[in-house]
C-alpha cells in the first residue's frame, strides 16, 4: 500500500465569491450602481471630515 499525504488527495483550494442570497448574479448595471453609490458615500464623509476640521481650526 502506497503511503500518500492528505493534501495530495484534496482539491486545491481556489478562492471564491461570496453571495448573498438576494444576489445570485448581479448584473452590471448593478455592479456599477453600487459602485458608485459606495464613492459618493466616501466622497460625503470625506467633505463632513474636511468642514469639520475647517470649522475648528482657529
Amino acid at each position: 500500500m502506497t503511503h500518500q499525504p492528505y493534501d495530495d488527495r484534496r482539491e486545491p483550494s481556489r478562492l471564491a465569491d461570496i453571495i448573498a442570497r438576494d444576489e445570485a448574479h448581479p448584473s452590471v448595471g448593478r455592479q456599477v450602481m453600487n459602485g458608485l453609490s459606495g464613492l459618493l458615500v466616501l466622497m460625503v464623509t470625506g467633505v463632513v471630515i474636511v468642514l469639520l476640521v475647517l470649522w475648528k481650526s482657529p
